[in-house]
């Protein structure tokens, strides 16, 4: 009985010998840990971040997890507590893809995890350099965000639109909650796809947004969403001067191009405009990005506007200021020159401050970028500029902030002794020519090369 008493004991003592952590706690013995994924493939790129992702779990505790990458020379120990034992842990470790690899290499990722019996489960994960990370491309949208259309007996409204994605495209949709529209459209991996359908729109004044989504085909799909809103007025809400010929590009520029108007009071819209030579010709449009929809010029009749992209431009007899007038729900104009009575600043001492623009800074003092009045108007100081293809902001001012500045807002719009500095953003690097017209209180910041 003795000799039964003492082998118990022994087999007890192997057990327990077993279990003990590096502590000197013990543990009973316990089922493997569950190492779980929602893919065995992870993808990055190149100098890009990745998230290891997994659910841990063991009935007993958990004790450290290896994450080990030898090609990242990632090897990395994630110890758990065990004075209080965690049975579950949602694992997100991220790490950075070396900029040195290639798209076309693959690597194993290993996770090792072992509980507080000692019992240890591994996975092994292939990660991927090539994975697709962009948001599908919507382009050529109509209509534009911001559109109004003017009020008719019979409406239409045409969409139309192109998407792409370099992974290939899953789903897109189109909706409009109040108009009924709903279009669900399932795609088979097309890398572009063209939506283009007309659907009739009440004769009533109303504001409507339409969202456009489109998801990629990417094992971890990536989605773009796209909202414009537009609306059905009497009248414009909006309108532009435009003093470039049809087709030209209207984004292409970084403000200024077209001219936002100056007032609008009881429907009619009033623009200051200096035009720099006799017969020049301009139009008025109900967009800033584009000649279309809405684009008024000349009708047969005098002082009358035609919308119409075919529409010939509104002409100004002779170089020099006009305060010119519209009435789009009338569709007249009036253009009458006058003669400033404002102050042309002598430019010496007024420079650009801002940021986006070399040699730039908020300096005051710094006179690097000093202005020169245009030799054919005083009213338009003027200098050639280097963007950087950063955002861009401006102070237009004399030393030491004093008097006078201008602060640039938004639409081009410059403000004497005042405004909140807009920033203009995305821009690309290059050459530009900026002006601003003292009179008109506008300013342009036009392309003349792209680097």
């Amino acid at each position: 009985m003795k000799q039964f008493f003492i082998l118990s004991m022994w087999c007890v003592l192997l057990l327990c010998a077993g279990c003990k952590d590096d502590d000197g706690h013990s543990y009973p013995a316990s089922s493997a840990p569950e190492i779980r994924v929602e893919r065995d493939e992870l993808y990055s790129l190149p100098g890009r971040k990745f998230i290891i992702k997994a659910r841990l779990a063991d009935d007993l505790g958990l004790r450290s997890l290896n994450l080990s990458i030898p090609d990242f020379f990632l090897d990395k120990d994630i110890l758990f507590p065990t004075d209080e034992l965690l049975t579950e842990y949602d694992l997100a470790y991220e790490f950075l893809a070396p900029a040195e690899t290639t798209e076309t290499e693959t690597y194993t990722v290993t996770l090792l995890l072992t509980d507080v019996s000692g019992n240890n489960t591994s996975k092994e994960l292939t990660l991927h350099l090539n994975g697709d990370f962009t948001a599908p491309q919507f382009t050529e949208v109509l209509p534009e965000d911001g559109t109004v259309k003017l009020l008719e007996e019979d409406m239409q409204l045409e969409i139309f639109f192109k998407v792409s994605d370099a992974s290939g495209l899953d789903k897109v949709s189109v909706k409009e909650a109040s108009l009924g529209i709903d279009e669900q459209i399932t795609l088979g991996g097309e890398t572009e796809y063209v939506f283009h359908q007309t659907y009739p729109l009440p004769s009533e004044p109303a504001n409507y947004e339409l969202v456009l989504a489109a998801t990629d085909k990417f094992v971890e799909p990536n989605q773009a969403e796209k909202r414009i809103k537009f609306s059905v007025s009497s009248e414009m809400s909006v309108l532009y001067l435009a003093d470039v010929p049809k087709g030209t590009d209207l984004t292409a520029d970084v403000f200024g191009v077209p001219i936002y108007y100056e007032t609008k009071r009881n429907g009619i819209f009033t623009f200051k405009y200096y035009a720099d030579r006799d017969g020049k010709e301009i139009y008025f449009l109900g967009q800033e990005s584009s000649f279309t929809p809405y684009c008024f010029g000349a009708a047969d009749e005098e002082g009358r506007l035609k919308n119409s992209p075919n529409a010939s431009p509104v002409v100004l007899p002779a170089k020099g200021y006009y305060e010119i007038e519209v009435d789009t729900k009338a569709a007249t104009y009036t253009a009458t020159p006058y003669i400033p009575s404002s102050t042309a600043w002598d430019p010496a001492g007024i420079t650009l401050c801002g940021n986006g623009i070399e040699h730039a800074g908020w300096d005051p003092n710094d006179l690097t970028l000093q202005l020169s009045a245009n030799p054919e108007n005083p009213y338009v100081l003027e200098r050639e500029v280097n963007l950087l293809g950063t955002d861009v902001a401006v102070t237009v001012t004399s030393p030491n902030w004093g008097d006078p500045f201008w602060r640039l807002d938004a639409n081009g719009i410059v403000v004497y002794l005042g405004g909140n500095n807009y920033t203009y953003p995305n821009t690309q690097t290059g050459t530009y020519k900026f002006s601003m017209d003292t009179e008109t209180n506008r300013a342009m910041l036009v392309k003349e090369s792209i680097n």
